[in-house]
C-alpha cells in the first residue's frame, strides 16, 4: 500500500512539473520577437538616414557648383573692368619734365615740356607758351608735381623753398592756389640738393589751366636725369 502511495505522488508531481517547460519557452519567443523587432526599427532607421543624406548630398553639390560658377562669372567681369581701368589710366597719364631751354621767359613760372608723346590729348594740352597745361575733358584728376632744388655757392643763411599748382579758370579772376609746398633748407655746405613732391586730386573743368610757381626758378636741378627729378603729372583718378 505504501509503494501505491509513492508511485501516486510522484505521477502528480510530474503532473505539476509539465506546464513550466511551456511558460519558459513562451517567454523566450517573446523576447525574441522584441530583439528582433528592435533590430527591424534599426534597420529601417538607417535605411531612411541613408536616403537622405544621399539626397542631400547630390543636390548640394550642383548648387555649390552653380554659386561657383555664379562667383567666378562675377570675378572674371571685376577682374575684367579692373584691367580696363587700369590700361585706361596708364594710357591717359600727361607726364611732363622742365624744359631749361625755355628758363627766364616768365619770371617764376616753370616751363615744361612732354617727357613723352601724349597718347590721349583730349584729356590735356600743353600750351605754346610751355607754362599752361589746359584742361579738355571736364572730371576729377590727380595732379603731382615733384620739383629738385640745388645749390652750388657758399651762403651761411637759411632758404625757404615755395613752389605752388596755379589753378586759372574762366568762373574766377586771378587764379585758384591748388597745391602749396614749402620747406626750409639750412646751407651747411655749398652743394646740396632737396625734391620737394606734393600731390592732391582735384575736380576739373573743361578750359581750365593749371601753372607751377615756384620762388627759386633758378635753383631748379636742370642736370642729368631731368626727368626723374622734376616732372609734373596729371592723369584722371578713378574711384574704385
Amino acid at each position: 500500500m505504501e509503494m501505491g502511495k509513492e508511485e501516486i505522488a510522484g505521477k502528480d508531481y510530474l503532473v505539476l512539473m509539465e506546464p513550466e517547460p511551456m511558460s519558459r519557452l513562451k517567454t523566450q519567443y517573446r523576447s525574441l520577437r522584441r530583439q528582433l523587432c528592435f533590430i527591424q526599427s534599426i534597420c529601417v532607421l538607417f535605411c531612411v538616414t541613408c536616403c537622405l543624406f544621399t539626397v542631400i548630398y547630390h543636390s548640394y553639390p550642383s548648387t555649390c557648383k552653380e554659386n561657383g560658377t555664379k562667383e567666378a562669372a562675377k570675378y572674371g567681369m571685376q577682374h575684367q573692368g579692373s584691367e580696363e581701368m587700369t590700361q585706361t589710366q596708364t594710357i591717359s597719364v600727361t607726364r611732363l619734365t622742365a624744359n631749361p631751354d625755355a628758363f627766364g621767359r616768365e619770371p617764376n613760372h616753370v616751363p615744361w615740356k612732354h617727357a613723352r608723346d601724349p597718347d590721349h590729348p583730349e584729356y590735356f594740352t600743353l600750351d605754346e607758351d610751355g607754362e599752361s597745361l589746359t584742361v579738355r575733358r571736364g572730371g576729377t584728376y590727380k595732379v603731382s608735381l615733384q620739383i629738385t632744388y640745388r645749390g652750388v655757392e657758399n651762403r651761411n643763411d637759411t632758404l625757404i623753398l615755395q613752389h605752388d599748382i596755379h589753378r586759372y579758370t574762366d568762373s574766377y579772376v586771378g587764379y585758384l592756389p591748388l597745391l602749396t609746398y614749402l620747406e626750409t633748407v639750412n646751407f651747411t655746405s655749398p652743394y646740396w640738393r632737396k625734391s620737394l613732391f606734393s600731390e592732391g586730386i582735384f575736380p576739373l573743368e573743361s578750359g581750365d589751366k593749371l601753372k607751377v610757381w615756384t620762388n627759386s626758378l633758378s635753383l631748379i636741378d636742370v642736370g642729368e636725369k631731368l626727368e626723374q627729378k622734376t616732372v609734373f603729372v596729371v592723369y584722371p583718378h578713378f574711384s574704385t
